[in-house]
């Protein structure tokens, strides 16, 4: 059982230091369009070509959106308690301790725990946390909110698009599925190597914070295990789907709410803090919960 572990989590791993590597030695992973193009079109791609590929029902997809949504319901409010608790303002602390890392993370480890019908689920599961980022941690952070910027979301795309197709049971040409699957191909190891990139920019100068953020660290995989696992355990979700929501709920912070808590002149030290904390934890927590349930 700990070579298949080691199989599964080794490439994740390199992938992650090569592009932390590359981002402190070079300027290859620098241009901001790198990113953009996974966003908005490998990411989509992605998700068209597992969802398709696999044909899952328009039902199967609609139980996953719930789910992700109860378990982000059940993590805000525990947050929000804790985070009252310690006196903590709920603006800047509560999108990143809810918003796991489902995409740069995420998608990659369910791909190498349950293969291409894992990732399928996975990639709708990013889609609600998306979603969420964009509502929930835009609107939180930033004191107001657009819903027009779900417009240009290029995974809440091609989320609607995929469900329409299969709602129609539109099969789209051979050519066009290869294509996708091309593009899928080359996402994952980008997604890690950026996620390496952005880890080797962040900075942290107030080491006094470091018990504070530690805590939270501790609490995001924790609670999104223990919220993952009520809703599996009272929601009609197979096997695989309900492993694979568990999986991704104890992700690490995300990214993405570091650089919202910069654009909004939030405690960017501690966030950056608990980033580089959590992923470690997270990682370790997805190994115990492999080694002994799934």
């Amino acid at each position: 059982m700990l070579p298949a572990l080691a199989n599964s989590l080794t490439p994740i791993l390199l992938l992650i230091c090569l592009g932390f590597f590359l981002g402190k030695k070079t300027d290859y992973l620098n241009s901001p369009s790198l990113a953009a193009l996974v966003s908005n079109l490998g990411l989509p791609a992605l998700l068209l070509y597992s969802v398709l590929s696999m044909q899952m029902q328009v039902f199967s997809m609609f139980k996953i959106i719930v789910a992700t949504v109860l378990v982000l319901a059940l993590v805000s409010l525990s947050s929000f308690v804790l985070l009252k608790a310690l006196k903590l303002p709920t603006r800047f602390y509560l999108p990143p301790l809810v918003n796991p890392n489902t995409g740069n993370l995420g998608i990659p480890v369910a791909f190498a725990f349950f293969g291409a019908e894992g990732m399928a689920i996975a990639v709708v599961i990013s889609s609600v946390v998306q979603i969420s980022h964009f509502t929930l941690g835009v609107g939180f952070m930033s004191g107001n909110y657009h819903p027009k910027q779900l417009l240009k979301n290029g995974p809440v795309i091609a989320l609607v698009i995929g469900a329409f197709f299969l709602s129609l049971n539109i099969n789209l040409p051979t050519p066009i599925m290869n294509t996708l699957n091309m593009l899928s191909q080359i996402t994952l190891p980008i997604m890690l190597m950026l996620l390496g990139k952005s880890i080797s920019g962040l900075s942290v100068t107030e080491s006094s914070k470091i018990g504070r953020a530690a805590v939270l660290s501790l609490f995001r995989p924790i609670v999104g295990v223990i919220c993952a696992c009520l809703v599996v355990y009272f929601f009609p979700l197979s096997r695989l789907e309900g492993s694979v929501l568990i999986v991704l709920s104890t992700m690490p912070v995300a990214v993405i709410s570091f650089m919202l808590a910069s654009k909004f002149k939030g405690p960017v030290d501690e966030i950056a803090l608990m980033i580089l904390i959590s992923l470690p934890m997270s990682l370790c927590t997805v190994a115990l919960l492999w080694w002994l349930y799934l």
